[in-house]
């Protein structure tokens, strides 16, 4: 089982106005997907408030609107053609009943949550939707919470106090955190500012993610966790998925060889049980390393850490084995 815990399969589609089950002309698509083996995508919506993030390519208007028209977008696709290969997953088990019947499974989520408006309420629609995973943040800080770096003005820079929200979690994170944990939903803390980070641990019950990462130490971006943060995410029980994008003054190429070397970092600050793969594929194409260049290529990752010395039962668990796991905790 291969699962990919962060990529952007359904935003490419919507943004292009294309059939799901096309070949969208990006890193990720269903076509791709089911060249790798990939059973399962955590697919997180990107809809920036241009209000918020000032506008760029990705920042919409409305991002509540934009939200649910991607929403019922994918419910008209999954009534036509694209039903019979894809399969939106609630739970762990519609994970293995898509396996089980050759469908790729979608798990949706929300990366940055300026589409609640502030409203914890506005979670409960969601849910009822599918959602089953959301990242409190993305390039930008909103009511919730503080973002460790920001897209200003075609850059990107450090979070800065002077000029950005309160590094603290919010009164409204706090309420956004307790839904998440009585409905059952995933909570990423990738992109969070890392005091924001602590707070969250502090009133979390259960698992955490950092969906789509690497370590600071590699690369010396605060947009990249601490072995502190790491230590702490798997001490939730959760996990870190790998990415193969470096960030910050690193000099290392993106590709499969920085995924695997970021693996072999995590598993030697906490074991093998706490380590996932997420591309943070969407477009991207010729950015990746020949070797590594889309999602189609997910196999490779497997063939990279049998010749770093990992097991089978080792290797399962990175590609999809313990995502599931922490998965089937957070919503059944």
């Amino acid at each position: 089982m291969i699962i990919d815990v962060h990529g952007h399969t359904l935003d490419l589609a919507c943004r292009r106005g294309m059939p799901l089950e096309s070949s969208l002309g990006g890193s990720t698509d269903l076509p791709l997907m089911r060249t790798g083996g990939v059973t399962a995508q955590l697919c997180p919506t990107w809809t920036p408030d241009a209000a918020l993030s000032g506008p760029h390519a990705y920042s919409v208007a409305d991002p509540l609107a934009t939200l649910l028209g991607m929403l019922d977008y994918l419910d008209r696709e999954l009534s036509g053609r694209a039903g019979e290969k894809v399969a939106v997953a609630r739970t762990s088990a519609d994970v293995r009943a898509a396996e089980a019947n050759g469908r790729v499974a979608l798990i949706l989520g929300m990366e940055g949550t300026d589409a609640l408006r502030g409203d914890p309420a506005v979670l409960r629609t969601l849910h009822g939707r599918g959602l089953r995973h959301v990242c409190l943040v993305h390039e930008h800080g909103n009511e919730f919470g503080a973002a460790s770096q920001v897209w200003e003005h075609g850059t990107m820079r450090p979070y800065d106090p002077a000029r950005d929200p309160a590094v603290r979690l919010s009164e409204a994170g706090r309420a956004l955190i307790a839904e998440m944990n009585r409905l059952g939903i995933l909570v990423d803390l990738t992109h969070l500012v890392e005091p924001a980070f602590w707070e969250v641990l502090a009133v979390l019950e259960g698992p955490v993610l950092i969906s789509h990462g690497g370590v600071r130490r590699k690369t010396d971006s605060v947009r990249y966790p601490s072995d502190a943060q790491i230590r702490a995410v798997a001490c939730t029980g959760g996990l870190i998925g790998a990415s193969p994008a470096p960030l910050g003054p690193s000099q290392e190429q993106p590709g499969l060889g920085l995924l695997l070397d970021t693996v072999d970092a995590l598993v030697s600050l906490v074991g093998v049980d706490h380590v996932g793969v997420g591309t943070d594929f969407l477009e991207d194409v010729g950015y990746y390393s020949a070797g590594f260049a889309d999602i189609g290529d997910m196999p490779q990752v497997a063939r990279g850490l049998r010749e770093r010395g990992y097991g089978a039962e080792s290797i399962q668990r990175v590609l999809g084995g313990n995502f599931l796991r922490v998965f089937e905790r957070v919503a059944g």
